[in-house]
């Protein structure tokens, strides 16, 4: 990425990550699986291995929300440190800070931006990435820009660009450039 558009600092509490993740997933469902996969465990620990292997897929079917329920549960605070960047080809993405690493998601996959929580915009992307960013640290232009990204996104233009991207990627990675 070649120029820095804005950076964010900030720290999402438990209340902040858990209500978004639960409106996304709905309470409802959340529950039903939970119940499922406790039942799967108590009935493969008491009877059958069977029931072993449906807790096994249910994890592995419902990883995100169960990521996402540990998180909150054993992280009291997330400290947030995301940069809006855009690179030579007018790709705009939000590097995020993970470890001492950047990892980046390119802001034209974003499907929905919502205040999911009063004090918590939540930009969910086609590929199942939530991202979380405290409204005491964000203004409200730089949440109009980051909603006209993915309307670029959309033109054929766009779409012309997110392909170009897409067989870079493929190239570096076939070449095995990727960790």
């Amino acid at each position: 990425m070649a120029q820095v558009l804005f950076h964010l600092r900030y720290t999402l509490n438990r209340r902040q990550r858990l209500v978004p993740h639960l409106r996304i997933w709905t309470p409802t469902a959340v529950i039903l699986v939970a119940t499922l996969f406790v039942f799967f465990l108590l009935e493969a620990y008491l009877s059958s291995i069977v029931f072993g292997f449906f807790a096994f897929l249910l994890l592995i079917v419902f990883r995100r929300m169960f990521r996402g329920i540990l998180d909150v549960i054993f992280v009291p605070v997330r400290r947030m440190d995301v940069t809006f960047e855009t690179g030579a080809d007018g790709a705009v993405a939000a590097g995020i800070l993970i470890t001492s690493e950047r990892w980046y998601l390119f802001l034209d996959g974003i499907t929905d931006i919502q205040r999911l929580q009063k004090d918590t915009w939540t930009l969910q992307h086609f590929n199942g990435t939530v991202l979380h960013i405290s409204a005491l640290a964000i203004t409200d232009d730089q949440i109009r820009f980051i909603r006209s990204v993915p309307e670029r996104g959309r033109t054929p233009e766009g779409i012309k660009a997110v392909i170009e991207r897409g067989k870079r990627i493929q190239e570096i990675m076939d070449r095995g450039q990727v960790r």
